[in-house]
């Protein structure tokens, strides 16, 4: 891929200037907040097939866990979480960033409800359909900062700047939801790799490459092993094309439109070490969990 590719020179300068992380300090369990979650967790969900909602609210009215409740400039994150050693798999600067990226223009911050459920997305036996309990793992309501909610911990970095896009008010209301959906993951991967590159042209430039062979590979091997079909059930409203297209195939369409799907590698180890992962962003590496501060064995990054 040419470095001087308009979209990646747009990218790094982003990433570059991009505010810096703030401080999150703890904050109480506002009886709003708690209203909110129990609103959320009590109300049933065809996306949340994990049942992750439904699993950490039981933990909570049971007395086994409690809330970690953590403010930083932009946003609150509400997190219900198996053990305290997930606090150090969350990317907090880069998150705090992210928070900052996104500010609205009414200023209002966001409050990022975060049940993270161990369950990985994972492509089912062949010719088996996927469905939300194999990829999905969030969700917002369209312009609404007062509930983000992620139910996965896996690739929720990804979820994040995905839904913050509803939330922030950004979606097209004249385009069609596959489209709307398509459209927005496409561009949270593009600045999911752009965040991973940390601003530096050449490390950008490899993130790119990277997730277009991720694509590549994970969409050839859902219509390959028949994946993708209409099931007579329609998930997420109304829509013309099979799911997960909005999330797979719909995507690649946007990156090949913007010049990107064509760099991909098609011998790329990375793709074939990973053929079961249904992650919709490459397993970022050892270098990119140490520039953003979280664990060797942290799925959310």
């Amino acid at each position: 891929m040419a470095s001087d590719h308009p979209l990646i020179q747009s990218l790094v300068a982003l990433v570059a200037a991009a505010p810096k992380p703030k401080p999150w300090s703890t904050a109480p369990l506002t009886e709003q907040t708690l209203t909110v979650l129990k609103r959320e967790c009590e109300t049933p969900s065809e996306f949340d097939q994990i049942f992750s909602r439904k699993h950490f609210w039981a933990l909570y009215k049971a007395g086994q866990i409690e809330p970690v409740v953590r403010t930083t400039v932009g946003g609150t994150l509400v997190a219900l979480l198996h053990d305290k050693e997930q606090l150090n798999e969350i990317p907090w600067t880069l998150w705090s960033t992210i928070l900052q990226l996104y500010k609205r223009p009414d200023g209002q911050s966001y409050t990022i409800y975060f049940c993270a459920h161990p369950a990985l997305r994972t492509f089912p036996t062949k010719k088996h359909p996927v469905t939300p309990l194999n990829i999905n793992g969030g969700y917002a309501y369209p312009c609404d900062s007062t509930c983000v909610f992620i139910y996965r911990a896996e690739d929720a970095t990804r979820v994040l700047i995905h839904e913050l896009f509803h939330a922030a008010c950004s979606d097209d209301p004249h385009k069609s939801l596959d489209d709307r959906e398509a459209e927005t993951e496409a561009w949270a991967e593009l600045i999911w790799c752009g965040l991973m590159g940390g601003g530096d042209l050449k490390k950008t430039v490899k993130a790119v490459i990277d997730q277009a062979s991720w694509i590549h590979h994970q969409n050839r091997q859902l219509q390959e092993d028949g994946h993708m079909k209409h099931t007579g059930q329609v998930v997420g409203g109304q829509s013309s094309n099979p799911f997960p297209w909005r999330y797979t195939v719909g995507k690649e369409l946007i990156w090949a439109r913007w010049g990107l799907a064509t760099t991909a590698d098609t011998s790329n180890d990375k793709c074939e070490e990973h053929s079961h992962s249904l992650r919709l962003t490459f397993h970022p590496t050892a270098a990119m969990k140490r520039l953003w501060k979280v664990s060797e064995r942290s799925t959310i990054l």
